[in-house]
């Protein structure tokens, strides 16, 4: 893979709550899968939320596909933003909506040619895979965070973007949700390339799939590799968050 997907160079940007600012150089190819991990405060959602465009940075450049962020205002991020699938810690699904029209939102916006059956079966081949298929009617209230998490993830792929912005993604599953979430990033993945890069709070079977792993302390890279590699690198204090 020679195309970076998400480049942070030279970056800097106060964290909420610590003295400390993240500092980060990271480059991530095109249809890797990585996951950030470390303790509250090092600087992973806030690495999250600038990939996606949504906070930017003190000093230095975040680009996305090629887009420096920093470059563009408002509507002119438009044609990129539609490449990047984005899920924060507060999934945003809209209370007034079942799941289901939760789901079929971006496809309503952006593919009007499709028919109303087309938009339902898309839909629906994106919420059987996570087990949703029986929750479709209900509003979001009806709905625990495990299930309105993997909701607002089916409707991040609904456009079928190149990059997918996870921040804690395993949060509010059981172990068995955990692992259908794994299979069906695994199988987009397969289906066609998407870059994945997810912040995860404690290690996870999740981890498993990923093809970097990169630990995060006070705003810092500590260690970053393999699973195997980095299990053997990082820091005695931070082993739990990686094994």
């Amino acid at each position: 893979m020679s195309e970076a997907a998400i480049r942070f160079t030279q970056v800097r940007a106060s964290l909420a709550g610590s003295p400390s600012h993240l500092q980060l150089d990271l480059q991530i190819e095109a249809g890797q899968f990585v996951v950030l991990v470390g303790p509250s405060r090092s600087g992973k959602s806030l690495a999250i939320e600038m990939a996606a465009g949504l906070v930017p940075p003190q000093s230095g450049k975040v680009m996305v596909l090629g887009q420096d962020w920093n470059a563009v205002e408002g509507a002119d991020d438009g044609p990129v933003r539609l490449r990047v699938g984005t899920v924060l810690q507060q999934p945003g699904l809209l209370s007034n909506m079942t799941l289901f029209n939760n789901v079929l939102l971006p496809l309503r916006y952006h593919c009007g040619a499709m028919s109303d059956g087309e938009r339902e079966q898309a839909v629906m081949a994106q919420l059987e895979p996570l087990g949703l298929l029986s929750l479709r009617d209900r509003f979001p209230a009806e709905l625990h965070q495990g299930e309105i998490r993997r909701g607002a993830i089916a409707r991040s792929l609904m456009l079928e973007p190149e990059v997918l912005l996870l921040d804690d993604p395993v949060a509010g599953l059981d172990a068995d949700m955990v692992l259908v979430l794994k299979q069906y990033v695994d199988a987009r993945r397969q289906q066609r390339p998407l870059t994945v890069v997810a912040a995860l709070r404690s290690f996870s079977p999740f981890i498993e799939g990923a093809d970097r792993l990169v630990v995060l302390q006070e705003g810092r890279v500590v260690a970053d590799g393999s699973l195997e590699s980095v299990g053997s690198t990082v820091p005695s204090a931070l082993r739990r968050y990686v094994e």
